[in-house]
């Protein structure tokens, strides 16, 4: 299992590539993808630079969004300049603009967005009639059920969030509720999580289900063991909260590479996150240089 890890300049790039990272990718400001304007390069000039840190490493850039058709042209010129300098594949969500671009004849590596709801094998067969190269699984499919998607007999590779560390309760791409990240409504702190709060019901205190810590820790070694290629670390504002996970993901994958039982797995992986859904107040690992300094 290979890591893939999202940045927003080229010193975060620098620092996951110098600790284990396999693959990147990155955003544009003004080229729509599934982040807050902050956590994009401001422009391609700073995609260039690292791609060029990566030096054979994969760069991907990430435009997961809906795109609107009078910007597909715009879109392909820019993904054009950087597939000159080296970029190795986009990620994608509109299959409107992912036929665009097999319709100009533009060939580079698509790793289909989890946002693009892939959830069984129908849906993965009609993106993979579209000519998609990889398939980032919904953070709701649990792996009982995506068995047909991880041994696809497509060619499609597959890539997971790591579950129990990075988990939404929510389908992200269907979800308008008001959410601290975004600072629509708020102050940003734990009890402004809409779906992770109490609702009052006939039957007493209602909360939207989600699966506890060992379960999820039982999942992720379901899915290396499924055979997911990679494990993404997706782009995060707070960076020493992202580094902190990073590491985490790399000793998980670490112990499960050196044939951890699933008990000492879930053993050990619950130890290292005590309050997953806390953001930045339970990091076991505290990166110096400049993951922490840009925290």
């Amino acid at each position: 299992m290979k890591f893939t890890v999202g940045v927003k300049s080229a010193e975060e790039a620098r620092y996951f590539l110098e600790n284990g990272a396999d693959e990147l990718y990155c955003g544009l400001a003004g080229l729509l993808n599934n982040r807050l304007p902050r956590e994009n390069l401001p422009g391609a000039e700073g995609a260039e630079e690292i791609i060029r840190l990566a030096g054979k490493k994969r760069v991907f850039l990430a435009v997961n969004e809906i795109v609107p058709a009078k910007l597909y042209t715009p879109a392909l010129d820019i993904l054009r300049g950087l597939r000159r300098k080296g970029l190795f594949g986009v990620i994608l969500r509109d299959p409107a603009f992912l036929s665009f671009l097999r319709a100009k004849k533009f060939d580079l590596y698509v790793t289909l967005s989890t946002l693009a709801l892939c959830f069984n094998r129908g849906a993965l067969e009609f993106f993979g009639r579209m000519g998609i190269n990889r398939l980032v699984l919904p953070m709701q499919l649990m792996p009982e059920n995506a068995g047909s998607l991880l041994k696809n007999k497509l060619g499609i590779e597959t890539e997971v969030f790591c579950q129990r560390l990075y988990y939404g309760v929510n389908v992200d791409s269907m979800c308008f509720l008001p959410c601290p990240q975004t600072a629509e409504s708020g102050s940003r702190k734990f009890p402004d999580f809409t779906c992770l709060l109490p609702f009052k019901s006939r039957g007493g205190e209602f909360r939207m289900p989600m699966p506890g810590p060992e379960y999820m820790m039982n999942a992720f070694y379901d899915f290396y063991h499924g055979g997911a290629d990679y494990v993404k670390v997706a782009r995060w504002p707070n960076t020493l909260r992202q580094a902190d996970l990073f590491h985490k993901v790399r000793y998980l994958v670490k112990l499960l590479d050196k044939g951890a039982s699933r008990k000492l797995f879930v053993h050990e992986g619950l130890k290292i996150d005590s309050k997953p859904t806390e953001y930045g107040k339970s990091f076991t690992f505290r990166p110096a240089g400049p993951a922490g300094r840009r925290a």
